[in-house]
């Protein structure tokens, strides 16, 4: 096997052992982490931001944390005084192996092989879940900073949406494209024209309001079912933007409406007839959103219109550590 033994803990059970991953190694830990997560083990070989640490009990893999660090000193973008950092990509132990340590020390390994290729600041990024109040103990137990609330990340079904009570979306939906101005014109994101591409990117070079809200991202992912523009006055501005993350899953991943041109029911209204098209076209399937905790309007919306229709609300976290 081509890995590396790292020094074990007197503090684990004495058969554990901690384990320096190298790329020929990595498939034996794919199952503990997400299929997404396979392609960076994988890329160790070549790729040196990569830094994977396991955890085996008698030879079997138990535990396993990933990481990554921003290659961008590499780059001119980056300045001088910025530190080197890195980001906890995934964690996990096996149900049967957790409470013994072992996450802390996968996390302590993972620190110590990143301050060895420079790195000076780590990031983790999780969502709230029965696992959260175990992963934050580790993170006070080692001295990070606390954790920040970044977003909410919402999840639905269609089911979930034909079975609310009234008012429903679709009543809702209604009662306010009759209010639509005439000058006002919904269309699927597919019908965009070459000559309005253009103009939306000349547009948001110089707008960070749009550039946020970006619409031409993961473009080989875009769902062409419910992924709609406004036009106002035959000038593009709004869109909602959505992806197809998985068979039966709509990711909706950019919504946006000119401030200048928009009470914010402008953007309840895509937002609504994407859903109705989803509803209607592609029964039984799940969409999930997410909303950036300083998008306040938004936040407020999500708690004040959209439970009703909602499975789930997560909160997402980060948390960093200054490395020495």
């Amino acid at each position: 096997m081509n890995h590396s033994t790292l020094k074990p803990s007197a503090t684990l059970a004495q058969s554990a052992q901690i384990i320096g991953l190298h790329a020929d190694y990595a498939a034996t830990y794919e199952t503990l982490t997400y299929p997404n997560f396979w392609p960076v083990l994988h890329s160790m070989a070549e790729n040196p931001s990569v830094v994977a640490v396991g955890a085996e009990v008698e030879g079997v893999p138990v535990g396993l944390a990933i990481a990554c660090l921003d290659r961008s000193d590499d780059s001119v973008n980056r300045e001088d005084d910025q530190p080197l950092q890195g980001q906890v990509l995934s964690l996990f132990v096996t149900p049967e192996h957790r409470n013994r340590g072992l996450g802390r020390l996968l996390l302590t390994h993972l620190e110590t092989q990143l301050c060895d290729r420079g790195c000076q600041q780590l990031e983790i990024r999780y969502l709230s879940s029965p696992q959260s109040p175990a992963l934050e103990q580790i993170l006070v137990q080692q001295q990070w900073f606390a954790p920040q609330v970044t977003a909410l990340v919402c999840y639905a079904s269609t089911d979930r949406v034909r079975q609310a009570p009234p008012p429903h979306l679709v009543d809702y939906l209604g009662r306010w494209l009759d209010r639509l101005p005439a000058h006002y014109q919904f269309f699927l994101w597919t019908e965009l024209t070459p000559a309005e591409r253009t103009d939306l990117e000349q547009r948001m070079q110089g707008d960070g309001l749009m550039q946020r809200f970006n619409p031409f991202l993961d473009a080989d992912r875009l769902e062409p079912l419910n992924s709609l523009g406004l036009r106002c006055d035959n000038r593009i501005i709004g869109w909602v933007i959505t992806h197809r993350i998985a068979a039966d899953t709509i990711r909706y991943t950019q919504m946006y409406v000119d401030p200048a041109s928009q009470p914010l029911s402008r953007s309840t209204l895509l937002l609504a007839k994407a859903i109705q098209l989803q509803v209607e076209q592609l029964p039984h399937t799940k969409g999930t959103f997410r909303v950036d905790i300083d998008n306040a309007p938004m936040v407020r919306f999500v708690h004040r219109r959209l439970k009703p229709y909602l499975d789930e609300v997560r909160t997402a976290y980060c948390a960093i550590k200054i490395l020495q």
